[in-house]
């Protein structure tokens, strides 16, 4: 079951923040000139003026939230505990018949009597000001400033019982403009009128790209990036505004450290895998060698990786950590799990790891478009031992440490644009050019249960498409912006400058006019 991020975090903050809201030692003297409180703090107090902030829809009074009881049954419940207050021994000032609640009894306080409890309270504050009350709110949406905020059912009632008109949003921009603090400089102007551009061009769905969407101006007066590694033009397709960054920029947001075992895992996987060789002596290829070999080379390498650690500790005076030992021990199963995978494999003589391509020159896509890339291949299978890769029969295979499923060429478009193939095919393209005769390319993975070539560079000829789309990427530098900032479901990569979110819908529509070859012909729901 999926449930939204702002749900989780609602969970994780009621069930495990002990923060509470706290004054500074000077905001919190009893004779200081301005106070800041919460509405229930600002209770049963005398006050000169109050100013309430933050008076939109949803801020304040608080929303309603999910309840496991109908408010029928909050309301029965409640009533059920009252009785006559019998131990009244005369008539108060309020008169008398007044119900308390019976002992080892509590009233029910569900999000009907919530709401009444925070509406009771602005009704009290307002009588509490003796000088003057003014509410403020916000016109737009903190975090969709294209989206305009209706201001709270407590603001437009006091508006419309203090001036006997409307609260509309006419009315709301002419407040906005008479109650401005600051007034306008004739000297920034420019610079606002500039801002102003770039807001409105950024959400203009019927253009494309320019100047303000991670693009470069089209006057050819830049110097583009001209290489650019398999991984970044694989994260182009799904996060093109960080890759335009990273390489226009030179800004990258700092690793996520929450899990560093993720990343660990998989380069300790890959280095033991590429030691299932033996020493090559200046040639391409080596002898494809015995399942036994390949087990036995795997949990020599992972054994020395525990070897040094424990030397380390040892001179130290310390002990291996359970934890370390833990996640080395997952990683050696993965090493020998693929491995054995590998060793598996039937009509393959030779193999060759960690093959360097793209150094050589530019891959050519078709007639006048080409990629320049480089990249590391994890491994590299041939039925004959050569000095070259021409003429050959390959086969190229990507380890993967997680549950990445086998290629398959039905959906390949989409698979080459969501970019879960387009690693793999970027490399049997670079294989074509060094005029291997037949590319095969396979993902190996837990799951992977085919071990053997699933698609080829002959099924990557219909969709020429998406890689000239990359290759004019790389030469134009207009790369424009895809996907959610924080998306409410899973997770996305970190933008390491201050970046405004667009509304969703208006980036697709800007991509599509971009990059047309780029676009899913079949929508998620689709796919499901």
């Amino acid at each position: 079951m999926k449930f939204s991020r702002a749900l989780f975090l609602r969970w994780l903050e009621e069930t495990a923040a002990t923060s509470a809201a706290a004054r500074s030692v000077a905001g919190d003297h009893p004779y200081a000139r301005v106070q800041l409180l919460t509405v229930a703090r600002a209770q049963n107090q005398e006050w000169s003026h109050l100013i309430l902030a933050g008076w939109n829809e949803g801020a304040w009074p608080p929303p309603t939230g999910a309840e496991f009881a109908r408010a029928e049954e909050i309301h029965a419940f409640n009533r059920s505990v009252q009785h006559l207050n019998k131990r009244a021994a005369r008539q108060g000032s309020q008169g008398e018949g007044h119900t308390s609640v019976r002992e080892n009894h509590s009233l029910y306080v569900g999000p009907g009597e919530q709401r009444a409890i925070a509406l009771r309270q602005f009704d009290a504050l307002l009588e509490s000001a003796s000088e003057g009350v003014t509410v403020a709110g916000s016109l737009v949406q903190e975090d969709a400033p294209e989206r305009f905020w209706n201001p709270s059912e407590c603001f437009t009632e006091l508006y419309l019982k203090t001036r006997g008109e409307p609260l509309t949003q006419t009315t709301l921009k002419n407040l906005q403009r008479a109650t401005a603090l600051l007034p306008k400089s004739a000297a920034v102007g420019t610079d606002v009128q500039q801002t102003l551009i770039a807001f409105n061009t950024r959400r203009d769905s019927s253009k494309p790209a320019g100047e303000y969407d991670f693009s470069l101006r089209p006057n050819e007066s830049y110097r583009p990036v001209r290489t650019l590694s398999v991984s970044d033009l694989q994260r182009m397709v799904s996060s093109p505004a960080i890759i335009w960054m990273k390489r226009y920029l030179g800004v990258e947001a700092p690793e996520d450290a929450a899990n560093s075992w993720t990343a660990t895992t998989g380069k300790w996987v890959h280095d033991w895998l590429a030691n299932v060789i033996e020493a090559r002596d200046g040639r391409i290829f080596s002898a494809f060698p015995a399942l036994t070999k390949i087990d036995k080379r795997i949990r020599l390498a992972a054994d020395e990786r525990y070897a040094a650690l424990w030397r380390l500790c040892e001179l130290s005076g310390k002990v291996v950590p359970d934890w370390w030992t833990s996640g080395w021990l997952n990683a050696r199963y993965l090493a020998r799990h693929l491995g054995a995978k590998i060793g598996s494999a039937k009509g393959w003589e030779w193999m060759a790891t960690e093959v360097a391509v793209g150094r050589e020159g530019a891959v050519k896509i078709a007639d006048g478009v080409e990629l320049e890339l480089h990249g590391q291949i994890d491994l590299v299978l041939a039925q004959n031992d050569a000095d070259s890769f021409a003429g050959q029969k390959i086969w190229v295979v990507d380890y993967k440490t997680g549950s990445t499923k086998e290629l398959k060429a039905s959906d390949l478009h989409d698979n080459l644009v969501k970019g879960t193939t387009l690693q793999l095919g970027l490399y049997a393209l670079a294989m074509r050019e060094l005029r291997a005769a037949e590319v095969s390319v396979s993902i190996i993975s837990l799951v992977v249960k085919n071990v053997a070539p699933q698609l080829s560079v002959v099924d990557l000829a219909a969709h020429t498409d998406v890689f000239g789309d990359l290759a004019e990427m790389q030469r134009t530098g207009v790369f424009g912006m895809k996907g959610e900032i924080r998306p409410a479901f899973g997770y996305s990569a970190f933008y390491p400058l201050a970046t405004l979110q667009i509304d969703n819908d208006i980036l697709e529509d800007k991509w599509a006019l971009t990059h047309p070859a780029l676009v899913l012909e079949k929508e998620e729901w689709d796919t499901w």
